[in-house]
C-alpha cells in the first residue's frame, strides 16, 4: 500500500514538474523582464524580502558564531549580498519571476502591470498589507473554530455508530 501511494505522489509531482521546466525554457528575457516588474510592484507582504533578511540573518549567525573575531566584517558583508538580493540581482527573484511567466504570457503581463500602475491598482497595493494581515487573523479564528466543530461532529458521529470517545 506504502509503494502504491508512493508511486502516486511521484506521478503526480512528476505531471507539475514537468509542464514547468518546459514552460520555464520557453520564457523570453522580455517576458521575464514584465514578470520581474510585476513581482516588485505585486510583493506587498514583503515574502520576498523577509525571505532575503531572514536567510541573511541566519547567515550572520552561523558566521558569528563561527568566527566571533570578525563579526562586524562579517555583517557588512552579509549587508552587501542582501542589498543584490533585493535588488532583484540573483537566482530567487528570476524563480519568482518564473513562476508569474510560466502561468501568464507577455501580453497578459503587460496588461496586469499596466493595471497596478493604474490609480486603482496602486490602491490596491497599498491597502494589500493591511487586508491580508485581516485576512490571517479571519483564518487562524476560522482554522481554531472549524477544529473544536469537526472534532465535536467526528465524536457525534462515532457515538451514532455506537463508539464512546
Amino acid at each position: 500500500m506504502i509503494k502504491r501511494v508512493i508511486a502516486v505522489a511521484a506521478f503526480v509531482v512528476a505531471g507539475f514538474v514537468a509542464p514547468v521546466s518546459a514552460s520555464a525554457q520557453e520564457i523570453s528575457p522580455e517576458h521575464l523582464a514584465l514578470a520581474k516588474k510585476y513581482v516588485q510592484m505585486t510583493d506587498t507582504a514583503a515574502v520576498y524580502q523577509r525571505t532575503i533578511l531572514a536567510t541573511a540573518q541566519e547567515s550572520v549567525d552561523y558566521l558569528v558564531q563561527q568566527n566571533p573575531e570578525i563579526g562586524e566584517s562579517i555583517v557588512i558583508a552579509a549587508r552587501e549580498i542582501a542589498t543584490g538580493y533585493l535588488k532583484g540581482e540573483n537566482h530567487l527573484h528570476d524563480s519568482y519571476a518564473r513562476v508569474y511567466a510560466s502561468h501568464y504570457s507577455a501580453e497578459e503581463l503587460t496588461e496586469i502591470v499596466a493595471f497596478y500602475e493604474s490609480e486603482v491598482g496602486q490602491k490596491i497595493l497599498k491597502s494589500n498589507i493591511e487586508i491580508n494581515k485581516s485576512l490571517q487573523i479571519s483564518a487562524g479564528l476560522l482554522e481554531s473554530n472549524l477544529s473544536k466543530e469537526f472534532v465535536a461532529k467526528v465524536r457525534s458521529n462515532l457515538k451514532d455508530k455506537g463508539f464512546d470517545l
